[in-house]
């Protein structure tokens, strides 16, 4: 009877051993297998990360090379007695004088965030000031809000006229064939003014992106001023 004890007690040792040892494994595995999942979605998050940083790069150099050239650019002269070209670059003057102009109405606005302690829902939160960038000096709401209404009615104009453009372009190339010394050197301008007529085009929504943002922003202070008026 002891010994058949014995053996029971044995084999219920081993059972206990191998199923820990099977639980053990189990429990290896899910560990490799979560660790494997981990891994594969902190790779994803990293590589997401860089290609923001790589777009917000290429962003930023866009945004500079957009502004070297609106700085530096000159109208061109528009009387070569082509008619399809001498219109392109009529209306290519056009184009960059209007987004010169937006360019100088807007780029001296700075927008400054303002903590402040909102009594009603218990939380900081933050309000936005126009300042000129140049002077330092506070721009008022209104002002800032009616410049940025114009640029926006002027961007998107502009971003019509550049798609335009881009037709013209082609007219105006194709007018050119027949005299191979004009194709050559007006040509050229022509490729010049387009290449700048297409950057354009990519700028402007980055442009009208950041309009947008700032006035959402003047005008979120302008409903809290509105809200404390109102309750005094």
């Amino acid at each position: 009877m002891k010994k058949y004890l014995l053996v029971l007690l044995g084999l219920f040792v081993l059972t206990t051993t191998t199923y820990s040892q099977e639980l053990t494994e189990k429990e290896k595995a899910r560990q490799e297998k979560e660790a494997r999942k981990q891994a594969k979605e902190n790779a994803k998050k990293e590589a997401k990360l860089k290609k923001a940083a790589k777009k917000d790069a290429k962003i930023a150099d866009l945004r500079a090379d957009y502004e070297e050239f609106l700085a530096e650019w000159e109208p061109i002269e528009a009387n070569i007695g082509i008619a399809e070209v001498d219109t392109f670059f009529i209306h290519t003057n056009e184009l960059f004088a209007l987004l010169q102009r937006v360019e100088e109405n807007t780029a001296f606005i700075e927008m400054v965030p303002e903590p402040y302690f909102d009594e009603e829902m218990g939380v900081t939160d933050t309000i936005w000031n126009a300042k000129n960038k140049n002077t330092n000096e506070p721009i008022a709401k209104n002002d800032a809000l009616k410049v940025y209404s114009i640029a926006t009615l002027n961007l998107t104009e502009a971003a019509a006229r550049g798609v335009s453009l881009t037709a013209e372009s082609v007219s105006a190339l194709a007018s050119l064939t027949s005299d191979p010394l004009k194709a050559l050197t007006i040509g050229k301008k022509v490729k010049q003014a387009t290449k700048a007529i297409k950057m354009s085009v990519n700028v402007i929504p980055l442009i009208q992106r950041n309009i947008k943002e700032n006035t959402e922003k003047l005008k979120y202070k302008k409903a809290n001023e509105g809200q404390e008026v109102k309750e005094e």
